[in-house]
């Protein structure tokens, strides 16, 4: 059975980037994946506390709501995150799970070492502004950590604005997204 394992960095239940990592949640189970999503609004995270537990082990030293995600994550044969863009960036939910992430490279002289890689990946990102530039930058700021992890961007869905039509197509496509994940 495949699994997948969803990072939600929407603190809004029923926002459209929740909306959109639902419909992949739907396509992976309806081809039988087991899904494991973790909520990036849970107040039980910390951040990262610069420990380097991490540089010599495989997870991290914090023990809070997080800590079950990087046995899941390693046993993930898919990971998905999304992630609303606010001020031109991730939520701030988002980027303390991303700090939080710097288990899954092993560190080397000059170089970082994927210790989990060939995930299949899909991210979702959703602004208010119709203008896709203002969220761009950081897309492609989380997609290039992604890669630097060995994860293999599948899609990224970037909505902007609140046309219902698009986000309707969106929603299809994020669907087939999920189904396409699974092995």
């Amino acid at each position: 059975m495949s699994k997948v394992v969803i990072f939600k960095g929407s603190p809004r239940k029923n926002g459209y980037t929740t909306k959109l990592l639902d419909q992949v949640a739907k396509g992976a189970k309806s081809k039988g994946a087991e899904v494991i999503e973790f909520d990036l609004n849970n107040p039980g995270i910390r951040g990262c506390q610069g420990c380097f537990y991490c540089r010599t082990h495989d997870g991290c030293a914090v023990n809070d709501y997080l800590q079950p995600m990087y046995k899941a994550i390693a046993e993930a044969d898919a990971i998905v995150f999304g992630s609303p863009i606010y001020m031109y960036q991730i939520t701030g939910q988002a980027k303390i799970w991303l700090d939080r992430t710097f288990p899954m490279v092993e560190e080397l002289p000059h170089k970082f070492i994927p210790r989990h890689a060939g995930k299949k990946l899909i991210t979702i990102f959703a602004q208010g502004s119709l203008d896709p530039k203002k969220g761009a930058e950081a897309i492609k700021y989380v997609n290039n950590i992604f890669n630097v992890f060995g994860w293999n961007l599948e899609d990224c869905i970037h909505y902007c604005g609140t046309d219902e039509e698009v986000f309707n197509e969106l929603s299809l496509r994020a669907f087939k997204d999920g189904e396409n994940l699974v092995v």
